[in-house]
């Protein structure tokens, strides 16, 4: 499984031709770009985490299972609706750290990969809570990103309700919002794992999976919560120029950009940019509706990059990190 992964790695750095013309870059990027050493420590610790990843160096997630079978539960004080009524008698245990930290998280897209046409995926993330989401042992568990439980609940994943298999378990990365799961990656399902696959891949797997069963969107009365799945296209300027034209039924929160050949590995990866919608025309001269463009009160994308890491007590700019909620 290592070789295939490797090769498919490298099959898929070595392949594409690099177009650096294709995004048609914007005349004031290069304001944005050389504003700090941002964009340079971007670019060279994503060059760093591909060359890990196709040398099979990179750090192994916990293992998948033990995440999926564990008698404790926690529980969390500011639990949102998610949460349903815990059964009588049933004593919560404390078990934060286990599942803490086990989300990929995003950078601010702040140096610009000159094969992003080719080589990434831009997907529109909504306004929600981040959540690693757990079905396992007859139950359905969504914890946030510092590891509390956020929801507990009957759900039709493998291993997710009361009828399911005792070997069977899913873990999913969503956002949760107005009683929706929506799925950004796919870390396991049916007690198969995918998260060391590479992001397309695992795109193909959870785009078949929920295709297979239609019946995780639709809510009822013993499944009240439901699974979806969110746009996405290849970054190529005509594709994400149509793509957040999409009408949509959820607040769009912003931009998340994944690598194709990135592996899922908990954390902040230099793999997965971020970016707010009305930043497109700015950064990577797409065009947006008119609906986004008011969005930026007055700053420019560096300025509010800026702001937002003083106001979350990030680091400076130069560490270009954000982490979405």
């Amino acid at each position: 499984m290592g070789d295939d992964l490797n090769s498919l790695v490298c099959q898929l750095s070595n392949d594409f031709q690099i177009d650096s013309t294709a995004l048609g870059e914007h005349p004031r990027f290069s304001q944005f770009k050389n504003l700090s050493k941002a964009a340079e420590q971007q670019a060279k610790r994503r060059k760093e985490t591909l060359e890990r990843q196709q040398n099979g160096l990179f750090e192994k997630i916990q293992k998948l299972r033990n995440l999926a079978f564990d008698d404790a539960v926690s529980d969390d004080e500011d639990s949102d609706s998610a949460t349903e009524k815990q059964k009588p008698g049933v004593r919560q245990k404390s078990n934060h750290g286990k599942y803490a930290d086990q989300l990929m998280l995003s950078e601010w897209l702040v140096d610009i990969p000159e094969t992003l046409s080719v080589d990434w995926t831009m997907v529109l993330a909504p306004t929600g809570k981040r959540c690693l989401v757990v079905a396992s042992r007859g139950t359905t568990i969504a914890y946030n990103k510092a590891g509390r439980q956020i929801g507990q609940f009957q759900s039709r994943l493998p291993g997710g309700n009361s009828r399911a298999k005792n070997q069977s378990w899913t873990i999913l990365d969503c956002i949760f919002s107005n009683q929706v799961y929506y799925v950004l990656d796919l870390l396991s399902w049916n007690a198969h794992e995918y998260a060391k696959n590479p992001y397309d891949f695992r795109q193909f797997m959870l785009k078949s999976k929920l295709d297979e069963m239609p019946e995780l969107a639709t809510s009822t009365a013993g499944f009240r919560y439901t699974f979806k799945s969110v746009p996405s296209c290849q970054c190529s300027k005509e594709q994400m120029t149509e793509l957040i034209k999409t009408e949509l039924s959820w607040r769009l929160d912003g931009l998340l950009f994944y690598h194709n050949s990135v592996v899922y590995e908990p954390g902040q990866s230099s793999l997965v940019g971020w970016l707010k919608p009305w930043m497109l025309p700015e950064v990577l001269n797409v065009s947006i509706p008119e609906k986004y463009e008011n969005e930026s009160n007055g700053l420019s994308s560096a300025q509010f990059i800026e702001s937002f890491n003083q106001q979350h007590k990030h680091h400076s700019q130069i560490d270009g990190k954000m982490e979405q909620d």
